[in-house]
């Protein structure tokens, strides 16, 4: 099957996240789906106001999915933070929009293909990945250090994460985000 992933963005880590997709994109060729998935990721502007549609093409058994995302919330966020609030959105969007043409897959096809693409985001951190485990244990009162020590993780990161559990929203582009807006 061909599970492809496009990108309309700049200034966040999607661009370099986009690129992790592809060995998904390679696994999936070995699968076995009915119809192709094609999924764009547009970080704009909030004042855009674009939402995130699906569209099945029946000429080009073809599942369209176009994911908008805020731009100003993903510049906040670490390169981490990003992969997972994206692979959640994804995985899920990616769930309820094969699960709305069934008379192209059927449910056990439909079950079969999200596995293999939970599998894989699992496997690479795409979803319950570092920063939901941090979370995890920073809410158990681990330490700072401790937790950067176990996940293996900058205790920048570790600061940040416990920061943003306790409300605090940055003004500005997450240090991650800051080289890429320099480029």
């Amino acid at each position: 099957m061909e599970l492809s992933f496009y990108l309309d963005t700049h200034g966040t880590c999607v661009s370099e996240l986009r690129d992790e997709l592809l060995p998904l994109e390679e696994a999936a060729k070995t699968w076995e789906f009915p119809y192709a998935i094609v999924v764009v990721f547009r970080v704009l502007p909030e004042s855009y106001e674009r939402k995130t549609f699906r569209r099945f093409d029946s000429r080009d058994n073809l599942l369209g999915l176009d994911i908008s995302l805020i731009y100003e919330q993903y510049l906040r966020m670490s390169k981490n933070e990003q992969r997972e609030t994206l692979g959640i959105y994804l995985y899920d969007y990616l769930s309820e929009s094969v699960a709305k043409y069934k008379k192209h897959a059927d449910k056990d096809t439909q079950n079969r293909f999200l596995a293999q693409v939970k599998s894989w985001m699992l496997e690479n951190n795409w979803l319950h990945g570092k920063i939901n485990k941090a979370r995890e244990l920073l809410a158990q009162d681990m330490g700072l250090y401790e937790v950067s020590q176990e996940l293996k993780m900058p205790l920048e990161e570790i600061e940040y994460i416990l920061l943003r559990m306790n409300d605090y929203e940055p003004a500005d582009a997450h240090p991650d985000n800051r080289n890429i807006l320099i480029k």
